[in-house]
């Protein structure tokens, strides 16, 4: 095989292609069940790795926390409690995430 015929050459199938297509939400769950569809050889980090070369809408997973709740930057919280004091605290994002969360959420409530 010549190296231009490899570059080109896909082991999905055009059946496959349309199996993808055929899904109305693409994320980790449906590539997963739709690599052990097509056999041993194609993993789900395969199968999202086409969907993205065919240009489909992929919906990854939303980060959480170990607890469950959504991920914030301490960025985000210190601009929070900047907009409470209606102040520039520079130097804040040096502290302690969960000082900073108890601190907004004392101004807060």
């Amino acid at each position: 095989m010549t190296a231009q015929a490899k570059k080109t050459a896909s082991k999905y199938t055009p059946a496959m292609e349309a199996a993808i297509r055929a899904e109305p939400v693409l994320n980790q769950e449906v590539a997963t069940r739709l690599a052990a569809s097509f056999g041993p050889e194609f993993s789900g980090r395969s199968v999202i790795a086409k969907i993205n070369r065919m240009g489909l809408t992929y919906q990854r997973k939303v980060a959480v926390t170990k607890s469950g709740g959504k991920v914030e930057s301490k960025e985000t919280i210190c601009a929070e409690i900047a907009r409470y004091v209606e102040g520039n605290l520079d130097g804040l994002d040096k502290a302690p995430k969960p000082a900073l969360q108890a601190i907004r959420d004392l101004l807060a409530g």
